[in-house]
């Protein structure tokens, strides 16, 4: 068996020695059109591509809590034009961002039949929601992807990151609070945050107010080998 590559920055190794990693950007994005492609991603029309969450709803549905069937039928009902113009303005250039910061190219997912998996979600609080304490490997158990359910898992397990770029921001509350730093971070509209989610417990604060909480997020992993970044919800 091959040694893995050596890791190729200095915020790569950090994120492995455990450090809480968190960084915040302003990055150079269109977020008047990102918010309007979120607006008509939230209409009625596309209630049915939605899936519910204890904290609100998410598009696509993650792949956390759920059905390999249920999961696949929820990105058969994904409004793709809307989709493809986010990847464009949205994902792209994160994914660049991501892949310049850690030194490592980003290199997306796929089931077996092809199919692409998503590498981010629109994700909308619901009034008065907030999401308890947690880190993400409590959750990787009922996780598809990290249990190996939708396609082979090769992951680094100590690289376990999440990221958040901000839409709206709720009226009140809202703010990630990290236990380990006691770090209370509002997040802004346009700004966009990468923390080490897996190793240190986090949890969103209560909402309040008639302006909600929106955010476009997902996780970033590392190949087991460390020659690939990988992201998806």
């Amino acid at each position: 068996m091959s040694a893995p590559i050596p890791t190729r920055s200095a915020a790569l190794k950090a994120v492995l020695a455990g450090d809480l990693a968190l960084t915040r950007w302003h990055p150079k994005l269109d977020h008047l059109a990102i918010s309007e492609l979120c607006r008509q991603l939230r209409e009625p029309s596309h209630d049915k591509a939605w899936a519910t969450t204890p904290w609100g709803r998410t598009l696509p549905r993650s792949c956390v809590g759920t059905a390999p069937d249920r999961y696949r039928g929820t990105l058969a009902l994904q409004p793709i034009p809307l989709l493809q113009q986010m990847e464009e303005l949205f994902f792209q250039p994160i994914a660049t961002l991501f892949s310049d910061h850690f030194g490592t190219p980003l290199k997306e997912l796929e089931l077996e039949d092809g199919t692409r998996v998503p590498g981010w979600a629109l994700r909308e609080m619901a009034n008065g929601g907030g999401i308890p304490e947690h880190c993400e490997r409590d959750w990787n158990p009922v996780n598809l992807i990290e249990n190996g359910t939708l396609l082979p898992a090769a992951f680094e397990p100590r690289f376990q990151m999440s990221f958040l770029y901000g839409v709206d921001s709720a009226t009140k509350g809202g703010e990630l609070q990290i236990s380990s730093s006691g770090d209370q971070v509002k997040l802004n509209p346009g700004e966009l945050l990468l923390f080490n989610a897996g190793y240190h417990r986090h949890r969103v604060c209560p909402t309040g107010g008639p302006s909600q909480r929106v955010v476009l997020g997902g996780f970033l992993r590392l190949h087991r080998r460390h020659t690939h970044l990988h992201c998806y919800v």
